[in-house]
């Protein structure tokens, strides 16, 4: 079976934490540049490993996001 790889998005007291496979690696005030981050290098990893990648995130994003969506 293949590991995943896992970009995860994460509300920390900082702003929006970045984490790859449990360790942190950026911090972003903005919930979109976060997410832009963490795709970026999801992209990147994809072309230098034959794992699969993805990008996932806690649910204080998704409700972030939400109220986005309805502004």
């Amino acid at each position: 079976m293949t590991e995943i790889i896992d970009y995860h998005i994460a509300d920390t007291s900082d702003g929006w934490g970045i984490f790859r496979e449990g360790m942190q690696i950026a911090v972003r005030k903005d919930p979109a540049d976060a997410i832009a981050f963490a795709n970026f290098f999801a992209d990147r990893e994809t072309l230098a490993t034959r794992q699969p990648v993805m990008v996932s995130a806690d649910s204080c994003l998704h409700r972030m996001l939400g109220l986005l969506r309805a502004a």
